[in-house]
Order: structure tokens, then C-alpha cells, then sequence
């Protein structure tokens, strides 16, 4: 039976950790149940040593992205002509029905694609705003020193006005995001769906001892986690300090690439209720040793798989308005964004470590119904499916 023909355009991701990557490896899984999907990798040479991109994915081509031209953000990719033309040749080759792209990093081949007479859809999993993410973070702290996130600020958001305007496919994760670019974006073209992110299908571990142990995780060198890293040291602890004391609690910082400066940081706090542990063997175990997980976020764009990893272990989470933005958490967690709100919120599960055990049971269970692997990957099908032009890009 002749199933259609789909490119996917990722950077490596089978083999590499994150949830971005998670959403990459998810998205592949569906697509290769339905569709007939080959992969193409956009990435820099290796360096000598490294361990390998792929095991089983292994790529129809890999493109290599040149330096950015100064008026355009640096995570938007450019290809030399001889790539370009690699690309348009294997197009034509292969006779795909569509070209789907993880993020818009690798625009430029979609255009590429559009510009093809008879050419294949486009479809874009933007999942995330990049221009509201640095955006928030200038906005968090406006000066010289961090202009560089106004001016990509100004460069992504222009971008990402373009991409919506063209005849693609567009997947956000996070339904508020979608909505703000419909309202804002003039000559809108562009096709807009919502694709939630996966919660994983994990059992709560039984075989781990709840610590006293509040847990703040995520890369610790992302844009969003160092912000919310600087707010949990500089704004929360202060009201936090003497309760953590008493309840014998302490709050831990658990994830790769810490910045230097975060020691320093809480060297000056003086204060021993905030740890700094770094990376973990097992997120999922660090989750379930915990009491219940803090996510003090105001920089942020598309939907926290983080909430969702909580969830999947039954924890309960206190994060702000933006944190929980796009996903439908309804009252199973406590939501505040001002210093004193959120230090009540952690308080309250402090107190009460049964409410703490409700709540992230709730949490869990509400999950499972709005975001469990196969519902999403039903819909992901049947919005790629209603997209793709009838009779192209067949395969046998």
C-alpha cells in the first residue's frame, strides 16, 4: 500500500538527552508508524572523539550551517549554495510529500521547498517562540550589559513574522502562543494546530525513598533556568529561609551546564538551604526522591515538559502563571508569581505533605488523560495527514 513520502530536518537528536530532543525522538516514533519518513541532519562536523550522532536514524543527507550574517539571528541556519543545491537535487529525487521541520532553525530549506513547482508541504513543529523567550529575558533585566537580547529579540520576532505568512503547517505546543500569533500577525497563511507536549509513561518508582528534598531541574544554562535561578536565590529565599530551616528542607538545583557564577551566587547568600548539585544519572529518580518540585519561571516559550515529567511520577508542582502557560493543569497545582505567593504556595506543601501527595496524584492523573503518547500522536497524524496534498510523495 502506497504510503506518503515525508522528509524530517532535525539536528541530531536520537542519541542526546533533553526534552527538546524527547519531543524530537516522539515526533519521529509517529511519523514512521504512518508515513514513509526519511531524515535529514543539520549539523557541524564532529568533533574528534565525540560519540556518534545516530544508531538506527540514519540520515539521507547531513547538511553543514554556515555563520550567520550579522542581521540575522544566530540560531537560524544559512547553507552555501552547494547545499542549497544538494537539497533542491534530492527534492526533486525523492518526490517527497512533505518536508517537515522540527523548530524553524532550518527555514531557509523550507523555503527552498515552497519555491518548487509541485513542490511538498512544509510543515514546521515551532513548538517554542524563540522571540518570546529572549524577549522575557530582557524584559527581566534591561541594560547595556544584556542588549544582545533585545536586538534577537527584534531579529527572531521579525523572522517568525515571515514564517507564519508563508503556505505552511504550523505546530505550536503551547495553545496561548498560538492564539497571541493570530491576533498579532497580519496576512496570516500560514495553517496553525496545537500539538501538546508528551507526558512520559513512566510507574511511579517504588523502590525510592522520599528525601527532604525540594527540587528545582532543567539545563542550567538556558536563558530561562539561569533567570529563574537568580529569582530563587535573590527574591524567594529570603522568605523561604526560615521555613526550609524549620521543616529540615532544602531545595536542590539539579541539571547539566551549570554557569560558574551560580556558586558564587549562593556563596553570597549564605545561606546552605539551596544546593547546587548539578547533573544527575536520573532525572526521573531525582523527581520521585523529591517531596515535590518548584519551577520558579518567568522566561519562557512553548510548554514545560518539566511539569509533565513531575507529573508522571506523581509530584506535585509550585510554578508561576508562565510556567503552567499551555498546559491544563486546572487547580491540581499552585500556581503564584510575586516573591511572597510562591513562598506561601511552597509553605502550604511544607505543612502538609498530604496535600503535597494529592495534588501530585491529581496532577498525574489529569495528565494522563490530556497528554498521554497516543492521544497526541493521533492528532499529530491526523493534522499531517489533512495537510499533505492528495496523491504526492507516495512510496511503496
Amino acid at each position: 500500500m502506497s504510503r506518503p513520502r515525508i522528509l524530517y530536518i532535525d539536528v541530531p537528536f536520537e542519541l542526546e538527552s533533553g526534552g527538546d530532543k524527547n519531543r524530537s525522538r516522539f515526533l519521529w516514533s509517529v511519523l514512521s508508524e504512518s508515513f514513509d519518513v526519511e531524515c535529514l541532519l543539520v549539523a557541524g562536523p564532529s568533533p574528534a572523539g565525540s560519540r556518534p550522532r545516530f544508531a538506527s536514524i540514519v540520515p539521507v543527507r547531513e547538511l553543514r550551517p554556515q555563520p550567520a550574517p550579522w542581521y540575522q539571528s544566530d540560531s537560524i541556519f544559512r547553507f552555501a549554495q552547494a547545499e542549497r543545491d544538494e537539497f533542491r537535487q534530492l527534492l526533486t529525487k525523492r518526490g517527497y510529500a512533505a518536508v517537515f521541520l522540527r523548530f524553524h532553525s532550518s527555514w531557509e530549506l523550507a523555503e527552498l521547498a515552497l519555491g518548487q513547482t509541485n513542490g511538498p508541504a512544509v510543515i514546521v513543529d515551532l513548538d517554542m517562540l524563540s522571540s518570546r523567550l529572549v524577549g522575557l529575558r530582557w524584559q527581566q533585566e534591561p541594560s547595556l550589559r544584556n542588549r544582545w537580547f533585545l536586538f534577537e529579540r527584534i531579529k527572531l520576532d521579525r523572522f517568525e513574522r515571515r514564517l507564519l505568512v508563508r503556505p505552511a503547517l504550523v505546530l505550536f505546543s503551547n495553545p496561548v502562543e498560538l492564539a497571541d500569533q493570530r491576533k498579532r500577525v497580519e496576512n496570516l497563511q500560514a495553517t496553525l494546530a496545537v500539538l501538546p507536549n508528551v507526558m512520559p509513561e513512566l510507574a511511579p518508582p517504588t523502590d525510592v525513598k522520599v528525601e527532604p528534598v525540594i527540587l528545582f531541574f532543567g539545563s542550567l544554562n538556558s536563558a530561562a533556568n539561569t533567570d529563574a535561578f537568580r529569582f530563587l536565590v535573590t527574591d524567594l529565599l529570603p522568605y523561604l529561609e526560615a521555613d526550609l530551616q524549620r521543616h529540615g528542607v532544602k531545595i536542590h538545583v539539579v541539571g547539566k551546564n551549570p554557569p560558574a557564577w551560580m556558586e558564587k551566587l549562593l556563596k553570597d547568600a549564605g545561606s546552605d538551604r539551596v544546593v547546587l548539585v548539578g547533573g544527575v544519572a536520573s532525572m526521573e529518580r531525582a523527581i520521585a526522591e523529591s517531596r515535590f518540585v518548584f519551577l520558579p519561571l518567568r522566561v519562557a516559550s512553548g510548554t514545560r515538559t518539566r511539569i509533565l515529567e513531575a507529573a508522571a511520577v506523581g509530584r506535585a508542582v509550585v510554578t508561576t502563571a508562565l510556567g503552567a502557560e499551555g498546559i491544563e493543569v486546572g487547580d491540581d497545582a499552585l500556581i503564584a508569581d510575586e516573591p511572597e505567593q510562591l513562598a506561601a504556595a511552597v509553605r502550604t506543601l511544607l505543612e502538609n505533605p498530604s496535600r503535597a501527595e494529592q495534588l501530585g496524584q491529581r496532577l498525574r492523573e489529569r495528565c494522563q488523560a490530556r497528554y498521554s503518547a497516543q492521544r497526541v500522536a493521533r492528532d499529530l497524524v491526523q493534522e499531517v495527514s489533512r495537510f499533505l496534498p492528495a496523491g504526492k510523495g507516495g512510496s511503496t
